[in-house]
């Protein structure tokens, strides 16, 4: 008996929805199937396939939010449309309700009622007087009439504009719902990806050697970057604040700069960093002024943003779930840099924390305050 049918069978046997537990079945076989033909592809890069497949996700995830955004401002349409419809019918009966008696007053009395209105005048004086209000009642009926027309069209108009919105309703939904289920799938391919590194020797030291050799390229990156443009000042004084820099992040030091054993695979990896344990969201701010030198996606770190503390000091804060500061903005201590989030991370949600100086990583810890 294969473990599919296994699974049915216990499905059953506790009473749950087999239809669900397939359905589940399937899913979770697509995403395997993804993961199994990216990891097989020994020729490329795992961190690669995992980058490929995290902004795969995060750009379906986007559109998904902007098709949900969509079909949200449909749906306000859409009342509007329905609020204007009800107020374009209420001003249609009022009017009906004011017309209705006096035209069914004015067929009663019949086409000759004005001449016998007007014959039955007792003087010239009563003659023209009826005359005059006479015609005050046929304005005013022609007016409610015109009314009436315009309150009618106005509401056609409005219900016109209600079936086009509850059309376009329906379709952003629909929408919304295959953007959502493709972000859904992606997702699953990307994080049977980390699983089946976390989980797997080979992949494991494959992920590290790799991570070292990407350490390599931020570090020629960091190197590589430009001074600040004519006529910033960057500041100084960074090196004063040796042992006095807050904590980028509110969270716990999970794991240490230098050299670090993996508890599950005895494997040797060395942090030019530390890594800052912290609830996904959760803001990050710069340590000290500086200007922003780099903010952008960076391979196996995610969003990463860099701060020029000048005097060669730079600080790193990397696998930002968001980013709130642009390339070349000056930063003040504690001006919000992005949000905790696991972009590029093999470990999920934390912060990954840098100070080089001048090039060279050094022990955050040191100069972080007690």
């Amino acid at each position: 008996m294969t473990a599919p049918v296994k699974l049915v069978l216990l499905a059953l046997a506790l009473g749950a929805d087999p239809r669900a537990q397939l359905e589940a079945l399937k899913a979770r076989k697509a995403a395997e199937e993804a993961a199994t033909r990216a990891l097989q592809q020994r020729e490329g890069s795992l961190l690669s396939a995992v980058d490929t497949a995290e902004r795969a996700w995060i750009e379906a995830d986007a559109s998904a939010r902007e098709a949900e955004a969509d079909r949200v401002g449909a749906e306000r349409r859409l009342a509007r449309a329905r609020a204007e419809e009800a107020a374009a019918q209420s001003a249609l009966a009022g009017l009906q309700g004011e017309l209705g008696p006096r035209l069914r007053a004015r067929a009663r009395l019949g086409r000759l009622s004005e001449l016998r209105l007007l014959a039955a005048s007792t003087s010239l004086g009563d003659l023209i007087k009826r005359r005059f209000l006479w015609e005050r009642v046929v304005e005013h009926d022609l007016a409610l009439l015109g009314e009436a027309q315009q309150a009618l069209d106005a509401r056609e108009r409005a219900r016109g504009a209600r079936e086009r919105e509850t059309a376009r309703v329906s379709a952003l939904a629909r929408q919304a719902r295959v953007r959502r289920e493709e972000a859904a799938a992606l997702r699953d391919e990307h994080h049977t990806l980390l699983g089946a590194i976390r989980n797997a020797l080979s992949l494991h030291e494959r992920a590290a050697a790799e991570a070292a050799a990407q350490e390599r390229q931020l570090a020629e990156f960091v190197a590589a970057l430009p001074p600040a443009a004519s006529g910033a000042l960057l500041p100084t004084g960074f090196p004063l604040l040796r042992g006095k820099l807050p904590r980028p992040v509110a969270g716990t030091i999970e794991v240490g700069f230098g050299r670090v054993v993996n508890p599950r695979f005895n494997t040797v990896t060395v942090q030019k960093g530390i890594d800052i344990r912290a609830s996904a969201g959760t803001q990050v701010r710069a340590v000290a002024p500086g200007m922003v030198a780099h903010a952008g996606w960076f391979k196996g770190y995610g969003n990463l943003v860099i701060v020029d503390h000048g005097d060669g000091y730079h600080t790193l804060v990397a696998h930002l779930g968001s980013m709130s500061t642009a390339m070349g903005e000056e930063v003040q201590a504690g001006t919000l840099l992005g949000t905790v989030g696991d972009t590029g991370s093999l470990k999920g949600a934390y912060l990954y924390f840098e100070v080089r100086e001048r090039g060279r990583p050094v022990d955050p810890q040191a100069w972080l305050r007690p």
